[in-house]
């Protein structure tokens, strides 16, 4: 892969984060449930919409495969894991992700990988419940995100 390609990834992702670092320093955590997932979700219906196949899926675990398979072969992960704990929550594993060195070296501790934000949407969106997310663990090599389905259906709008 091009450095540059990095290099533009690696803004986009630090831009990501100061953004998410805005609105939880205004709105507080709560920014996160009642704005940022529900206009993910919305921008992934309408990738789905667009038919675009590996965002579309049976499941949360037949989506995390396909997008999980999308970040290997677009070479922006060398590895990820998608993995449900006994409590119901799931937690998604980044390693060795090519934005994550110059990313998360600036997101510093504070904020909740990207992809993560995908899986995040995407788990709600298949469960039909809101979903928690904690920030990630940012490394400069990846990230762990926990994300929690709560325990009551919701409709979102």
């Amino acid at each position: 892969m091009p450095k540059e390609f990095g290099f533009i990834s690696g803004l986009f992702h630090v831009g990501v984060f100061t953004l998410q670092t805005g609105i939880d320093e205004t709105l507080g955590r709560i920014g996160y449930n009642d704005y940022i997932f529900p206009a993910v979700k919305e921008s992934m219906e309408q990738a789905e919409k667009l038919g675009i196949e590996p965002m579309i899926g049976e499941n949360v675990e037949d989506f995390g495969e396909r997008f999980i398979k999308l970040l290997k072969t677009s070479l922006l992960v060398e590895n990820a894991s998608l993995k449900k704990k006994a409590d119901g929550a799931y937690v998604f594993s980044l390693n060795n992700c090519f934005m994550a060195k110059t990313a998360h070296t600036v997101a510093g501790t504070k904020g909740v990988c990207p992809m993560a934000m995908v899986m995040a949407a995407m788990i709600e969106k298949y469960v039909n419940k809101e979903v928690t997310v904690n920030y990630s663990d940012l490394t400069p090599n990846g990230s762990i995100t926990v994300i929690t389905p709560t325990n009551s259906d919701f409709e979102r709008k």
